[in-house]
């Protein structure tokens, strides 16, 4: 029996008939050739199909298997109609074969040089790009980009069936055996993750929603309501509005603000003449200059290596003999991830020579991975670049060191637990130090290295140390000894925990009060030096004298005029005799005690040990922080929020509602 008569009615003529034409036609090739022109030919079973529509005509056979007599002479004429017609059509064809072209519409030459053309390029995009299955990684990515996707994507793909299977038994178990819906209910998403939509992302209601518990009239009426229920308002004063302190938080996220402002304070003891400054050796903050070094027309990361990256090093070194290049480490536990993912994740790529540079590369370098991989890269073509004389380039590569000259390797360099480069910059100025430079020039656009070079000045033992901060028109030249010999040694040091009780990328901003405002605040109130001081070295807790002279800092911070010691005290004050909004009222004192904490623990325990390598660091749980999962989350205070802590509030007296409860 031939193959594909099986599939066919055994009891309708027409497949009989077809049956015996597929005999014939399958001692014949594979591909039959119904035109003169080439590329036509079509598979045996397309031609079949065509021959039964030729023997069947336009109307079928609906018709003809109704009247018995008719479809006897059908099947017996069909045939031999079909094949007349057939050879009456071929002859026709070949009456006007001159007329009719007899090669492929793709026969031409510039069809032929286009498809050649194209076949080149996509043989020269696979070489440029490499064989993916031949890399030595798991990872799950586009073959074209070589985006990776995202590890909840991966996660999602590979339990999908299992999901698919939970979803089934769910649908089976609600609506066949417990009958608890009804077979027209509507069945939920599963809203998988998915290449091109990775996750679903934060609408702005929950943030909104938030903002309206710190209307400034729901606290008003919360108040009201204590003072009518005869409450301690004292207590009341004592609690913030929410779990979140408004002056300190926005939608539950730390606030964040301006820290290039503290610079502008400065502004009167930095100088800039314009000359070229002569100095010993340089450091580089590696991050800052991948941020602002644009890849341009840069093909692949070799060619930003080449020519933009390792250009900019050599010309920064100059007639110095020694540069470092100093890069973040990336830690999952890291302070900095929520401030990391408010900047958003960017897109995941694998870094290697043949990798085509993104097309948004700010969105590159949000992605923590990317930026790793990155820095681990350009690190290794710095050091391989060969220096003319007895140059040096160092670079920083996880908690080690290399070097341009495998003799020059310095082991006080590594290992080092600094995470981030803004501290571990100064590991390698001491370094240079040691090794008889006196003149060293920092590269940053980052004002926590500008900070830390003005505290730690004094320690370091360099005769001039020069910040060259920013880029384009506000590039500019930090003389730091002038600004230390200018505003004294103690206010020197005690500028770290100003700035992080001010607000940095892991402390909080006050709302409304940026670093200028601060400032002013610091020059009317000299005390706080001295405080600010104390807990820049290392303490092991916030002593309460020492609170006591940060509320009244905060104090003025928020009303230069208000007489009042204590937060609390100035948090009634404000509210109900000034009548100021929620976020223009100081943080209670239990809010301000984590708020120093969490400064203490950065301004003390990781700028203050900025010269060594590897501090000694306490667990970020003592200071105003507690771990949630594996991610450090704040801590905003103690104290839980006004409408819960107070009795008065949350029942009354009244019998009709509360019933005396």
């Amino acid at each position: 029996m031939p193959a594909g008569y099986q599939f066919m009615c055994e009891t309708c003529p027409i497949c009989r008939i077809s049956a015996r034409m597929s005999i014939v036609s399958s001692s014949m090739e594979d591909s039959l050739q119904t035109r003169r022109r080439p590329f036509s030919a079509i598979s045996l079973d397309q031609a079949h199909e065509q021959v039964n529509a030729l023997v069947k005509g336009d109307g079928g056979v609906v018709g003809l298997t109704e009247n018995p007599g008719a479809l006897r002479r059908w099947m017996v004429a069909g045939p031999e109609i079909a094949r007349l017609v057939g050879e009456f059509e071929d002859g026709f064809n070949d009456a006007g074969a001159s007329m009719t072209p007899a090669r492929h519409h793709e026969q031409t030459k510039s069809v032929q040089e286009k498809f050649v053309e194209d076949v080149r390029s996509l043989v020269a995009t696979i070489e440029e790009m490499g064989n993916p299955f031949m890399e030595d990684s798991m990872d799950l990515l586009n073959l074209n980009s070589k985006v990776i996707m995202p590890e909840k994507v991966v996660k999602a793909m590979r339990n999908v069936n299992a999901l698919g299977k939970s979803k089934y038994d769910e649908f089976v178990e609600e609506r066949f055996k417990s009958n608890s819906k009804s077979i027209g209910d509507t069945i939920s998403r599963n809203n998988v993750a998915v290449f091109s939509k990775p996750g679903v992302q934060k609408t702005k209601a929950a943030g909104k929603l938030t903002e309206l518990k710190n209307d400034r009239a729901l606290f008003s009426r919360l108040y009201i309501a204590s003072q009518k229920r005869e409450g301690d308002i004292d207590k009341f004063f004592r609690h913030e509005n929410q779990s979140s302190p408004p002056s300190l938080a926005s939608g539950g996220q730390m606030r964040q603000g301006d820290k290039h402002q503290l610079l502008d304070c400065l502004n009167g003891v930095m100088t800039d003449d314009g000359t070229a400054l002569v100095v010993d050796a340089k450091v580089l903050d590696g991050p800052a200059v991948v941020h602002f070094l644009q890849p341009g027309t840069c093909a692949t990361f070799e060619d930003y290596a080449q020519d933009i990256f390792i250009p900019y090093v050599v010309r920064e070194l100059g007639n110095a003999s020694r540069i470092d290049i100093v890069w973040d480490v990336y830690r999952s536990d890291s302070l900095k991830n929520a401030t990391r993912e408010k900047r958003g994740c960017g897109t995941r790529r694998r870094v290697t020579s043949s990798t085509l540079i993104p097309g948004n590369w700010p969105s590159f370098l949000r992605n923590s991975d990317n930026k790793h991989e990155l820095f681990l890269f350009l690190a290794q073509k710095c050091v391989n670049y060969q220096m003319a004389g007895d140059k040096l380039i160092y670079s920083t590569v996880d908690d080690k060191v290399v070097c341009s000259s495998k003799d020059a390797i310095n082991a006080a360099l590594a290992p080092c637990s600094h995470e981030e480069a803004d501290s571990r910059i100064f590991v390698h100025v001491i370094d240079m130090v040691r090794h008889g430079h006196t003149k060293v020039m920092i590269r940053t656009v980052d004002t926590d290295v500008v900070v830390i070079a003005i505290a730690h000045f004094l320690n370091i033992g360099l005769k001039e140390l020069w910040v060259a901060f920013g880029t384009g028109k506000k590039y500019r030249h930090i003389a730091v000894h002038q600004i230390v010999a200018n505003i004294g040694p103690e206010k020197s040091k005690a500028l770290t925990f100003f700035h992080a009780f001010t607000g940095c990328d892991t402390v909080s901003f006050f709302a409304n009060r940026g670093k200028k405002s601060a400032w002013q605040a610091w020059q009317a109130y000299p005390d706080a030096t001295e405080a600010f001081g104390t807990l820049c070295s290392q303490p092991d807790e916030v002593p309460s004298t020492v609170m006591d002279i940060l509320e009244r800092f905060v104090v003025l911070l928020y009303d230069r005029t208000c007489e009042l010691q204590g937060v609390d005290a100035a948090w009634r004050y404000l509210f109900s005799k000034r009548s100021r909004e929620i976020e223009n009222i100081p943080p209670t004192a239990s809010a301000l005690l984590e708020h120093t904490r969490r400064a203490t623990f950065q301004a003390g325990h990781i700028w203050g040990q900025s010269l060594v390598s590897n501090p000694v660091v306490p667990p970020p749980a003592d200071w105003g922080w507690e771990k949630d999962g594996e991610i450090w989350t704040v801590i905003w205070a103690v104290l839980p929020e006004a409408s819960k802590a107070c009795y008065e509030l949350l029942s009354c007296k009244c019998k009709k509602t509360c019933k005396g409860n």
